[in-house]
């Protein structure tokens, strides 16, 4: 049986919808449609059927992902297995993480861990974020939520702050607001990605409710310029804000958000060494830079 028409059944079997699914492969609506077409066809049963809450699954389709499940544990075990032999970091190993901290945190300080990790291809993958372990499409993930439904296991190694940032060009031409009364009048860069970052979205549409939002971004990098070029007030995480002098934080003991970082892996994958070398990695680097990173 083709393992992608598998994949496929399992994204959509997750999200409940052919459209959801397709963004969550990268793919697109009707070829998710095609994909679960034929694994129909060649199980001989509907394993889908619609429902209010979109397509659900059928009994049949209940039974089926009990055994896809089943066949994914048993490939990664397999997978351990094999690679487990020897003492030394080897292969490739894929790091979920936020584009916002791959960019701005771990990759300067990637290099000296690449070097004494000669035999480790590290694939650091932003998109999708989280990115799934039981679907293969990461072995370690760093994150604001613990394992949740995938049954990983590993640690909360750090807290990530994120405050309200604007360029000191806008602080010259206006008092910024200290309290959540104060926004009236004020120009706000909102979250327009509100799925990825639910979390933020609602704190920051709370906080400057008051306020006049005047552009949603998609990413930090966009909004972060927003900022800079003096078009508003945006929620930034400090670490990020912090390595530009061209910025002021606003209200900066009163307005913060801080979220637990939960580095999470597989519990078959842990004992790899290439697994537990980019743990140790990542887990020291959040322990070296936890004021940084707390903002």
């Amino acid at each position: 049986m083709d393992w992608d028409l598998c994949k496929t059944f399992v994204a959509v079997a997750e999200t409940h919808s052919f459209a959801a699914a397709a963004r969550q492969l990268r793919s697109s609506h009707p070829t998710v449609g095609r994909n679960i077409a034929v694994l129909e066809a060649q199980l001989g049963t509907r394993l889908f059927a619609r429902s209010n809450e979109g397509l659900s699954l059928t009994a049949q389709g209940r039974k089926f992902r009990e055994h896809v499940d089943a066949m994914a544990a048993a490939a990664l075990r397999a997978e351990a297995a094999v690679s487990a032999t020897g003492r030394h970091a080897r292969g490739a190993v894929k790091l979920s993480i936020g584009a916002t901290l791959a960019a701005h945190w771990l990759m300067p300080r990637m290099g000296a861990f690449l070097r004494e990790h000669d035999h480790l291809q590290l694939e650091i993958i932003t998109h999708p974020f989280p990115a799934s372990v039981r679907r293969r499409e990461a072995d370690v993930v760093l994150r604001p939520v613990d394992s949740g439904e995938e049954n990983l296991i590993g640690r909360k190694v750090g807290r990530l702050g994120t405050g309200f940032y604007a360029s000191r060009e806008y602080a010259a031409r206006r008092r910024l607001p200290e309290r959540r009364d104060e926004w009236k009048g004020h120009s706000v860069i909102g979250f327009a990605d509100r799925e990825s970052n639910a979390h933020l979205a609602r704190w920051s549409d709370l906080i400057t409710r008051q306020g006049t939002v005047v552009m949603r971004c998609s990413s930090q990098g966009d909004m972060l310029a927003a900022a800079r070029a003096g078009l508003g007030i945006s929620a930034l995480s400090c670490l990020v804000a912090a390595a530009y002098p061209d910025l002021v934080r606003v209200a900066p003991q009163k307005l913060a958000s801080v979220s637990d970082l939960w580095l999470l892996a597989h519990p078959d994958l842990v004992e790899l060494p290439a697994v537990r070398a980019v743990i140790g990695f990542v887990a020291e680097c959040a322990r070296e830079d936890r004021v940084r990173l707390r903002g």
